[in-house]
Parts: structure tokens; C-alpha cells; sequence
């Protein structure tokens, strides 16, 4: 029987090879980057893999996010992720956890692991994730990718600067790209996440990962590599957790690039869907279909999906401010 770890192990020797198969790592995001994480490091025997995701596979992901192909529309990244990943090495633990990372959940979500990797497409969630590496001393390994631009850095404080120690704050929605507003190249995405995952292989078996923040821009043959500050910021010096600790309740916002609305919960909830189908069948006079983990319909010309952890999206012409009260009158808050 031929040995699936042989070539990896002619590079990494036998015992950093082993270390792997002992590691426990947590991708946060199974969208473009986090696809393309997550697959070479299954590939590469880590032990034990979480799958953290919120959403769900539309078409214009597939253009991208590696991990899905048509028949997975619809369907949630981490399960369609999970399974897809089983198919490529069934011998490691793979979990899927259909969650919104959010400061009531982000301890018990990603507490115990070796590695936390970032897939996520926002500041909200890396900083929650730099907060994490503060206090429990985890280290992760911030990965972006935009237009052909990619950027990678391997943080771990009190070793390395923290993400603080270079943005203090997270940066307003309208004075950074996002995918919406300057596209994303889908090679990009691959360099992006390919130098991630080789960079978590350094840190999973005892190298020490680049130090500096590497930023390339593919189209145009540009590379940098920017140290970080030397000193460090107060955050990780005092061991300060604003994000983790910040508590809200509800939010709703417009939906990047899509019409609709998003509402988030703090902490999670658990919505009993199969006592709201009836509910919002005799609301709308339509079907809604429940599933172990949403249940799905429409109301009032918007495609409504609502999951067992409080979040709902809304598909269609609502504004925020209603997606709040809609979501009050249903759910009662």
C-alpha cells in the first residue's frame, strides 16, 4: 500500500512529518482563502481540522472558493467544505461548525487548538481572532487576498507585533476594498492561501514562520515584505481584549454586493424553527421548508433564511431598519 505522506515526508523528516498528525487547527472562513487553507492542509495529514463558516455557497463564489461546484449551491460551506474534504483524506477528524464568530462564542468556538487560520473576509472577525491569539497565546495567520493582491502574516503575541501592534483599530467599511468594489482574481486567491497553509506547515512543526507582513501584487510582478513595529502596541502588551470582550445584541446590515440584509445575534441563540414554520407559513400563506439547521421561505418578495443559532438573511428589497423589525415581529426581540 503506497504511503499518502511519502513525498511531504522526504521534505519534512519523520518526526515533523508526525507533528501533524497531532496537530489541531481551526479555519475561520471557507470562502476563497479559507478554501484553498483548508484543502492543502488536509492534504497534509493535520489532525484534526475545525471548519468554522456562517454562510452558504452562492454562484459567485464558485468563481474562486475551490472547495464547491454547482451542486453545492445553497448549501452550507462548512458541511459542503467537510465533506468535500473527507472525499480528499478520509484518515483525519474533520468538524464542520455552522456558526457566526461573534465575542459570545469566539472562546468557546476556538479555545484548545495549535493553529488558527483565517479565512474570514472582514476586520470584525480577524480582530476578534488577534484578541484570541492575546489571551490564550495561540498563534494565527492573517491571509487576504483583493483585485491580484495577496497578503499573508503569521502572528503570534508576545513573539511577534499582534495585529494591533500595526492597525489599531479596524479600518471604516468605506475605506478599504472589498471584493464588491475592486473584484478578486481567483489565481490570486490560490498564491494567497497556498503561502497560509505553508506557513501553518512552519508552525505546526516547530519552524519559525516568515516575519514580515508579504504583500504581492500578481498582475503587476510587485512583492513587499513589511517588518512589523518593534514595539509593541498596549493591547498585547497589557493583554487587552476590547473585541472579545465587547457584548451587543442584534445587528443588521445590508448584504456586500447583494441585495439584502444580514442579522447577527450576540450571543448565538437557539431558535426553535420547526415551532416557527407554522408561524410563518400562516404569516405568508406559503411553504417554508426546515432543515437540521435553517429553515427557509419567503415574505413579502424576500427570500428569507433563518438558522437555528438566531442569524437570519434576508434576499431582496428590505433595509436594514425593517430586516430589524421583521426579525422583532417573528422571533419576538
Amino acid at each position: 500500500m503506497s504511503d499518502r505522506y511519502a513525498k511531504q515526508r522526504i521534505y519534512l523528516g519523520k518526526d515533523r512529518d508526525a507533528r501533524l498528525r497531532a496537530a489541531r487547527v481551526a479555519v475561520v472562513g471557507l470562502g476563497a482563502t479559507g478554501s484553498v487553507i483548508a484543502s492543502w492542509l488536509a492534504r497534509a495529514g493535520v489532525g484534526h481540522l475545525t471548519l468554522v463558516d456562517r454562510d452558504l455557497v452562492e454562484r459567485s463564489n464558485l468563481q474562486r472558493q475551490i472547495l464547491y461546484g454547482e451542486g453545492d449551491r445553497g448549501r452550507l460551506k462548512a458541511e459542503a467544505a467537510a465533506e468535500r474534504l473527507r472525499e480528499a483524506n478520509s484518515e483525519i477528524e474533520l468538524r464542520a461548525v455552522v456558526a457566526d464568530l461573534t465575542s459570545g462564542n469566539a472562546r468557546e468556538l476556538l479555545g484548545g487548538f495549535d493553529l488558527l487560520c483565517d479565512g474570514t473576509d472582514n476586520f470584525e472577525a480577524r480582530f476578534l481572532l488577534n484578541d484570541l491569539s492575546i489571551e490564550a497565546g495561540t498563534p494565527w495567520i492573517y491571509t487576504g487576498a483583493i483585485g491580484a493582491e495577496a497578503v499573508i502574516w503569521p502572528i503570534h503575541p508576545p513573539r511577534t507585533a499582534c495585529l494591533r501592534c500595526l492597525i489599531e483599530e479596524p479600518p471604516s467599511s468605506g475605506d478599504v476594498d472589498t471584493c464588491d468594489s475592486a473584484g478578486v482574481l481567483g489565481p490570486a486567491v490560490g498564491v494567497a492561501g497556498s503561502w497560509a497553509a505553508l506557513e501553518a506547515l512552519k508552525v505546526l512543526t516547530g519552524e519559525m514562520p516568515q516575519a514580515e507582513l508579504a504583500r504581492f501584487d500578481l498582475w503587476n510582478g510587485e512583492r513587499q515584505f513589511l517588518k512589523p513595529p518593534k514595539t509593541r502596541c498596549r493591547f498585547c502588551t497589557d493583554k487587552v481584549t476590547e473585541f472579545l470582550d465587547e457584548r451587543w445584541t442584534l445587528r443588521a446590515s445590508a448584504l456586500c454586493g447583494l441585495e439584502g440584509v444580514q442579522i447577527r445575534v450576540n450571543p448565538p441563540g437557539k431558535l426553535d424553527l420547526e415551532a416557527l414554520k407554522p408561524r410563518l407559513e400562516a404569516r405568508t400563506e406559503s411553504p417554508w421548508k426546515v432543515s437540521d439547521l435553517a429553515l427557509k421561505g419567503e415574505d413579502g418578495g424576500n427570500r428569507v433564511t433563518l438558522f437555528r443559532d438566531g442569524r437570519a438573511l434576508l434576499h431582496g428589497p428590505m433595509s436594514p431598519e425593517r430586516a430589524r423589525s421583521w426579525y422583532a415581529e417573528v422571533i419576538g426581540s
